[in-house]
Parts: C-alpha cells; structure tokens; sequence
C-alpha cells in the first residue's frame, strides 16, 4: 500500500473518525454502566453490540492503517516503509494495540449472560485514544482551511460536556434514579446546575444519604475548579498563555488575511503557511535566524565560555571542508563568527549555473540537489555537506546549478568576510591556497 500524507483527505477523514470513535467511547462507557445496559442494550445483536462492534472494528483498523501513513520530521515527509514502521512501534503502536483488542466482544459472544459492569469493564482501555483525539485537534486548529478560534472553542466544549456527562452518570447510579432516558436527563441537569451554579439544585442536604452527600460536596468543588478553568480556557482562545505563540499567530494571520485579499492560489497560500510554521515547530520564532534562541542564551555568557559552545556546536561542519582541516582554532572561531544562517523551502534555488559566485554554503540540515544546464542530475548533498568554495578565492562562475528538495537549514559564508580572515592569518592563508588549487584541477579533470 503506498504510503498517506499525514495531511491528505484521506488521512484528515480518518482522523475524524477516530475523534468520533473516541467521543462515542466516553460517552456510551459510563453511560451503559449507569443504566445497565437497559436503555441501549449490549447484549448480542442488540443496538449497543453493534454500535460497539462497528467503533471497534475502525480502531482496529486505524491499527493496520498507521502503517501505511507516513510523518513529517522537520518539515520533511517521511514516506520510507521502514522508517514509517519503526516511527509507529516506537510511538503509539503498542497503546493503539492495547486499546483495539475487542476483549468484550469475545466476552459477550462467549459469555452472554456475563453482568454489565463486567462487560464494560473490559471496554476501558478504550478510554486510552483520548491523546489521539487532542492530537487530531491541534491539527485541525493548524490548519489553513479552519479557524483556530472555532476549533478551540469546540474542543472546550467536549470536554465539558464529557464531564458533566460522567458526572451525571455516576449521579444515577448513587441516586438510583428510574432507569429511563428521563431519568438520565434529570440526572444530567443536576451535574449541569451543580456545576454551574456550586450547588443550586432541587435537593436540599436533607433529602440526601451520606454517599450521596459526599459526592454533592465533591462535585461542587469540581466545579469551582472548572469554572477557573473555563475561565481559563477562554482567556487562552483571546489571547494566547504564551507570548511568543501569540506573536507568531498574529503575524501567520495578518499573512493569510493579505494573500486571501490578494487572491493568491490556495497552493502558493499553503506553502508560505507550511514555511513558517517549520520557522515556528523548530526554531519557536517567525525569524530565519535559527540561531536565535541559541544566541539569546549564549550572549549573557563570558566570551570564552560563548565560543567554546559554539566550537563544540559547529565546529565539525566546518572541518568537514578539506581546505579547513588543518586551521587554527582562532581562525575557525573567526569564520564561525562570520556565518550566516539561513532557512529555505522545498524547490528553491540558491545557485544558477553561470552566475558568478560570491559566497559558500554548509548544509546543517537538509537535502540539495546538484544539476546541470541540460538538467542532467549531478548528485544529492545531505546534511553535513559543503559547496560553493572555490568561491571564496576567486570570483568564477558556477558550474552547476544548486536547488533544495526539502527544508534546508545553511550557513553561508561570504567572500569577502573570508578575504578578511585569512589577511588575519597569512600562514594559513597560503595553505588554503594551495588546497584550493588542487581541488579546482580535480573538479576539471572530473569534468573532462
């Protein structure tokens, strides 16, 4: 089978799915306990069996079908089987596995005088997909076909529900209200009204046992702690707990907001979107210096403590190129010094053939490719790789065009910074002459 987009229709509607699945499951699971299986039976054939029995069957397989789903990973889809399996086991496969078995099916085919509670009880690993259905949320509220706004508000209101939901559940069971669906409503507009209103209902103290008492009183001070935390919740849909976040969500918005009025296609609409929410996912900030956080933290740091950190960080990148090797540590501090990051999309050239070149470049992460005129493929650079050198000392042209197949994070060196540090350092200014000198007669004699 070939391998999904974690963003295609396909995908997106499966994950409805399994949201549905999962609201179903919590809110059927306590309710099949209250009324004991008398409202919506779960016997055999019944209506609750094969509700049950059709969710499960899309749990088990949304278990195969993650399979078949690949995940991006650095702004880079992942589509390889078995980095894509490997990605699953180590992630959710053995919670999915754990909570697709249908071991009360079984029970209930083999067993079908087996009491309700027990039936049910065995249904309670269900309860585990919750993650899943958050995690489906944050992709939808990611989204540029939705409002994060609605999409918050919606979730917000779920979980409140589901709570009231339990409660009322739990209610009815204590209060051994007439089991009837009447009986449920009354038992969910007392949890609605304790809720709400810290303990306004129909019941004074007196008509209550002790059990049902202590619940009044626990459920009143949970509800004191939801109502902080719908105010909470709420303030968080206006303005974002964290500031940064909100920042990049203002700045993404007014974005989507110029294209939409400019009418600019939907696909070039996703790609900008795609670009800085990698900006965002990896560096937390809408800026392409992905240094930043790294330079926030070292700058109140004494300069030899700072450069030691950054020698250590990227000092192999740099003595990966051959005319480097052998460099003083001062002169590589000096170059580093000079670096300059950058972060470019998929298909994006940084190098034509034939224009003169000015700068090199060193790939941290990321995939180029090398090509021609004729557009005859030369090579795949990967993170770690360097290109542009001979740049440095002379200004020739290039000899082949350069462009990125994923997101790329690069450092690029200048020119001119590089002509200033080797008058700094004459020695060695003339060994990367000579360095340079055979790796120029080398990539003739390759060409040739």
């Amino acid at each position: 089978m070939k391998i999904l987009h974690p963003e295609s229709k396909i995908v997106s509607f499966w994950n409805t799915l399994i949201v549905f699945t999962t609201i179903y499951n919590y809110i059927f699971i306590p309710f099949q306990v209250a009324t004991i299986g008398k409202i919506v039976s779960i016997s055999v054939l019944d209506l609750g069996f094969v509700l049950d029995l059709g969710f499960d069957l899309i749990l088990i397989s949304n278990l195969f079908l993650r399979f078949s789903i690949g995940y991006i990973e650095r702004g880079q889809f992942i589509n390889d089987k078995v980095h894509v399996r490997k990605n699953y086991f180590q992630t959710g496969f053995w919670k999915h596995l754990f909570s697709s078995i249908p071991i009360d099916i079984f029970a209930r085919l083999l067993y079908p005088n087996l009491e309700v509670w027990k039936v049910v009880l065995l249904r309670i690993p269900r309860l585990l997909r919750i993650s899943d259905s958050f995690s489906v949320f944050k992709v939808w509220e990611d989204s540029i076909n939705s409002n994060p706004v609605l999409i918050r508000l919606l979730r917000l209101l779920i979980v409140i529900f589901l709570v009231e939901h339990w409660i009322a559940c739990i209610w009815f069971l204590i209060r051994e209200i007439n089991i009837s669906f009447h009986g449920y409503l009354q038992a969910l507009y007392w949890s609605v009204m304790t809720l709400t209103t810290v303990g306004y209902d129909n019941l004074s103290s007196a008509e209550q046992t002790g059990q049902e008492l202590g619940f009044t009183i626990f459920v009143m001070m949970l509800g004191v702690t939801m109502y902080a935390f719908i105010i909470g919740n709420v303030a968080s849909v206006i303005s974002d707990m964290n500031a940064s976040r909100s920042r990049f969500r203002e700045k993404l918005d007014r974005i989507q907001t110029y294209l939409r009025e400019k009418k600019v296609p939907q696909e070039l609409q996703k790609k900008v979107r795609s670009y800085y929410q990698y900006m965002w996912e990896y560096n937390r900030d809408t800026s392409t210096d992905f240094l930043s956080v790294e330079k926030y933290y070292l700058n109140d740091l004494p300069r030899s403590l700072s450069t030691q950190i950054s020698l250590c960080l990227n000092q192999r990148l740099i003595e990966s190129v051959p005319m480097f090797k052998d460099a003083d540590s001062q002169f590589i501090e000096q170059i580093l010094a000079k670096l300059r990051p950058i972060v470019l999309p998929p298909e994006d050239y940084l190098i034509h053939e034939g224009q003169i070149g000015h700068e090199m470049y060193f790939i941290n992460h990321g995939e180029v490719q090398i090509s021609k005129a004729d557009n005859t493929i030369v090579g795949i650079m990967k993170s770690g790789s360097f290109f542009g050198e001979i740049a440095l000392l002379d200004s020739v042209r290039r000899t082949a065009s350069v462009k990125t197949l994923t997101y790329c994070e690069l450092f690029v060196l200048e020119r001119d910074d590089f002509v200033q540090a080797m008058a700094d350092y004459p020695d060695f200014a003339d060994k990367i002459k000579e360095k340079a000198e055979e790796r120029r007669q080398t990539n003739q004699s390759d060409s040739g």
